[in-house]
């Protein structure tokens, strides 16, 4: 589950929800630059092909220990100890190889997210110090008013949680067509009871879940201005002080974090349908492959190294061709926080315009008199 940034701007009540009208093609074509960008490109699509080949490399492991699994245990269930000294040394080895390769996967996953944050974190940096869109920024409320928030925080969290769901993504389609094989020749009707519970597993978590982006979109704002108030009273507490403004500086406090709470709640009650329904159908997926491979065990024809694959491979199969219903909240996190750094580049773009291209004017100010030269001074009379 991804977490709420304070880091929102403060929108007029009759401007747009332009976030919402985003598609997510625009979202990706948004994020597109840093993996064209000269400087960046050549080691960036390197290392996600690296990536991907050990993603590639763990999940032929997982299907190899399952097959291992299968034989130990049909040799445990012989007596057969030098097989199962074998088999069984064989399948720990490729446990630890599979999880040496799910280790540097991560480490490099988190270098590569790293570097993308870099770059995007130097290039929002220049475009808020050049042309002073900084100051714009700073006193007119309709644009953000956390630019050091959404520079700090929602840069990381969009480049990471990019990368998660994108990976994600790629290890279950390699996952579905691996495991989709093994249960195909192990048993056909797993395949197909796996795939109708998941189908319904969809359905179920996007009516459980209902509208969770306009959640964290709302929950994103609020806490930024809860965290903008925050920020308000410690930057003018020699005023307040000195006003005795404190009663006035703790009504809006209190009031900000109400709102701030009341989106909280909405959160947890919408987090804790989707979680709800994903823990039952995951559970279910746990017991419906002993339940169907059960008959042909008591009957003689499956032994029990076979219910073991078949238990391994039905899960894994089963998680994943859920990807959405298991990244439900974290995808609808995601999407708000691509449409926020959105909207901050085209405050700094409008911002950076306006002040380059106006020049203030006064209007009262008195205007330049030009000097009257002085009357050379002629004798006394």
């Amino acid at each position: 589950m991804g977490t709420a940034n304070g880091n929102s701007a403060q929108k007029p009540k009759d401007a747009p929800d332009i976030e919402q009208k985003r598609s997510i093609r625009e979202q990706l074509r948004f994020l597109k630059e840093f993996w064209v960008a000269p400087d960046q490109k050549k080691k960036a699509r390197w290392m996600l092909i690296g990536i991907l080949a050990l993603t590639g490399l763990e999940i032929g492991l997982t299907a190899g220990v399952g097959f291992g699994f299968k034989l130990a245990l049909d040799a445990l269930v012989a007596k057969d100890a030098m097989t199962f000294g074998i088999i069984g040394g064989a399948t720990v080895a490729g446990m630890g190889a599979s999880t040496v390769a799910g280790n540097q996967r991560e480490y490099m996953t988190n270098h590569l997210g790293q570097n993308w944050r870099g770059w995007l974190t130097h290039k929002f940096n220049d475009a808020w110090l050049t042309g002073k869109s900084y100051l714009r920024l700073q006193h007119d409320k309709k644009y953000v008013q956390n630019p050091d928030q959404r520079i700090a925080e929602t840069i990381g969290n969009v480049t990471g949680t990019t990368l998660q769901l994108g990976l994600g993504l790629f290890r279950s389609v390699v996952s579905t067509v691996t495991f989709a094989v093994m249960l195909w020749h192990i048993a056909p009707i797993m395949l197909g009871a796996a795939v109708g519970a998941a189908v319904v597993c969809h359905a179920a978590i996007n009516w459980a879940g209902g509208p969770m982006r306009g959640i964290w979109r709302a929950l994103m704002d609020t806490e930024a201005r809860f965290r903008h108030a925050l920020g308000r009273v410690r930057d003018n507490a020699k005023t307040i002080a000195l006003t005795g403004y404190e009663p006035v500086e703790k009504e809006t406090l209190k009031e900000e974090f109400g709102k701030l709470d009341d989106k909280r709640r909405q959160f947890y009650k919408a987090n804790y349908r989707t979680g709800l329904v994903w823990g039952l159908n995951w559970q279910a997926s746990q017991v419906v492959p002993i339940a169907l491979s059960a008959p042909k065990f008591f009957a003689g024809t499956a032994t029990l190294g076979t219910l073991e694959l078949t238990r391994q491979a039905y899960s894994q199969f089963y998680g994943a061709v859920s990807w959405f219903p298991q990244g439900y909240s974290q995808i609808a996190s995601w999407s708000a926080n691509v449409g926020q750094l959105m909207d901050f580049k085209r405050d700094l773009e409008e911002n950076k315009d306006d002040i380059t291209a106006k020049k203030p004017q006064n209007d009262n100010a008195p205007k330049p008199v030009a000097a009257q030269p002085k009357k050379p001074a002629g004798p006394a009379p």
